[in-house]
């Protein structure tokens, strides 16, 4: 049934007849109201409040959904996952069965059925068949049978959690029994582990894999999830260590594997962003003020520079996600710090894992340490045709890496490619003309730890001056940049975006156009969620930014 008894909505075109028709006749278009829950129009989709008649789980659902889901208001509302409650309880009393596929009459006409079409009694026994669904599941889940992909696993452990009380069916009391029998007449045991030779090819197997997960790391010994290993590091030390401490060493973090050579952290993030305030001090001279509150009290600032008006957040991608962080939090540090005159740095965890030296090339550009310069009239510009070169140069210089462009602007120096710039066309809009050379700037870049004194300008101008456009837009990464390099260049400030989103994935931010709920509808989620739920459901979180400045560029009307 349904919990909310009232909700705000906003009255618009679609709807503003609806409510004058039940009496509201002051109201007008724009207005916020909170009506009662009954004057929602069935095909409302106001989210609201309601509570499974089975589990008595409350869920947000849409207000048409749940018209549809319960026939137009029945008071009894069953979710998701008890939807089959109903179902089940007409079998009983209908046929004394949960499911229609345990009555042997049900169960002859599908052999039959199968055996007339495809001459076998199962269908998987079929080989064009069973190619066929490895194809799909491929295509699908990357892999050959669905319970080979984590998270179909993952959930379905959960669901047996829930009506076994185990992760596996096959361990109810029954089931149990009988596994316990055979397990006693074979090994003299119910746990073949306690057997010494079963133990002994376990342990083998074990250590096989982990070694090739790890290259040949010297495992020695393995007691359930603790690992025995001597340092490879040349100190020869033996450690213990957890399997997933390990694997977030060697594969998330890319350190030294042993506990004694690179001791544990009690915080993984706390250790990174001491390796970051460390990489600062070890190449900058001034005054460095750690951890203060004094500038935009009450927030704290990680690390300020007060001689170059610079400071650094170092955010934790686990830490600064939305279960703790709001989604205006990064903003308004930035707009703070802007008001004090501070350009605020953004150091997010997954870059100075994955992409420290891009990330370092960055902070010493900002602090005056860059330790090559050139000067751009020393320099050639060439037009850049193969992607290669570009995918390669844009993923080993800027922090966003590669994107698809159209035009893409190299400089060259002896012959190297030293900085890129790279456009493309507008997506054509309503009223637009075919003929309207409007651009977006894409990427702007130099080589690691080099200054190109004049470089950007002179591709800007070369761009003018062969392909002629009206107008340029492009958007600078507030994390990163303050949008000089635009002002520069010609281009007028126009506004800063709202904070963008990412999902935090493995310890990493993924842009979050890859999980449009279309595309995740297609995957097999539910229909009836939002994105943001079923994100949630599998256990992954935003992450925001402090949004992005953006500028535009108009041709000078003579």
């Amino acid at each position: 049934m349904i919990i909310t008894k009232k909700i705000q909505v906003n009255i618009n075109p679609r709807n503003i007849n609806h409510y004058k028709k039940h009496g509201l006749l002051d109201i007008n278009m724009n207005d916020k109201i909170y009506v009662d829950i009954n004057l929602l129009p069935k095909q409302s989709r106001s989210i609201v409040d309601v509570k499974c008649s089975h589990c008595k789980n409350i869920k947000n659902v849409n207000y048409s959904d749940y018209n549809k889901i319960t026939n137009n208001g029945e008071t009894n509302y069953y979710c998701k996952d008890c939807k089959s409650h109903k179902t089940k309880k007409t079998l009983q009393e209908k046929y004394g069965v949960d499911n229609v596929f345990q009555l042997n009459s049900v169960k002859e006409k599908i052999k039959k059925t199968i055996k007339n079409k495809y001459g076998v009694e199962h269908h998987l026994q079929n080989d064009v068949i069973l190619n066929k669904l490895k194809s799909t599941n491929q295509k699908k889940y990357g892999v050959d049978f669905v319970q080979q992909n984590k998270e179909i696993s993952k959930k379905r452990e959960k669901t047996s959690i829930k009506k076994y009380g185990y992760k596996t069916s096959l361990l109810n009391n029954d089931v149990k029994d009988k596994t316990n029998k055979t397990l006693m007449e074979k090994y003299d045991t119910v746990f073949p582990l306690r057997n010494e030779t079963i133990l002994k090819k376990y342990k083998k197997t074990r250590i096989d894999n982990i070694k090739k997960k790890y290259n040949n790391i010297n495992i020695i010994d393995i007691k359930g999830n603790i690992y025995t290993i001597k340092c490879d590091n040349g100190c020869e030390h033996e450690f213990d260590i957890t399997s997933t401490l390990l694997y977030h060493r060697v594969h998330r973090y890319k350190t030294i594997a042993c506990t004694i050579c690179n001791k544990i952290n009690s915080n993984n993030t706390s250790g990174l962003q001491t390796d970051f305030y460390n990489f600062i001090k070890e190449n900058y001279n001034g005054n460095i003020i750690v951890n203060t509150k004094d500038v935009i009290n009450p927030l704290e600032l990680d690390i300020y520079l007060p001689e170059l008006n610079f400071s650094f957040e170092f955010n934790g991608v686990y830490w600064h996600n939305e279960l703790y962080k709001s989604k205006n939090y990064h903003n308004n540090k930035s707009n703070l710090c802007d008001e004090k005159g501070i350009q605020l740095i953004h150091i997010y965890e997954d870059d100075w894992v994955y992409k420290q030296d891009i990330v370092k090339s960055m902070i010493l550009n900002k602090i005056n340490q860059t330790s090559n310069k050139i000067f751009a009239r020393k320099t050639e510009i060439k037009e850049i045709t193969n992607n290669d070169i570009l995918r390669k140069f844009l993923n080993d210089n800027h922090v966003q890496g590669f994107v698809g462009s159209n035009i893409k602007l190299g400089l060259f120096y002896n012959d190297e490619l030293i900085s890129l710039m790279t456009f493309g066309k507008f997506r054509k809009v309503l009223n637009s003309k075919s003929n309207e050379q409007k651009y977006e700037m894409l990427r702007f870049c130099n080589k690691l730890n080099t200054t190109i004194v004049g470089g950007a300008s002179k591709m800007f101008k070369y761009f003018i001056r062969n392909y002629d456009p009206i107008e340029v837009i492009s958007y600078a990464d507030r994390s990163y940049s303050n949008g000089n390099l635009y002002k520069q260049l010609g281009f007028d400030f126009k506004y800063i975006t709202d904070p963008n989103y990412y999902y935090v994935i493995d310890g990493i931010r993924h842009y979050r156009f890859n999980f449009r709920k279309d595309i995740l509808v297609k995957q097999g989620y539910d229909k009836n969620l939002t994105e943001h739920q079923i994100m949630n459901k599998r256990g992954y979180y935003k992450i925001y930014n402090s949004g992005n400045y953006k500028f535009v560029y108009k041709k000078k009307r003579v």
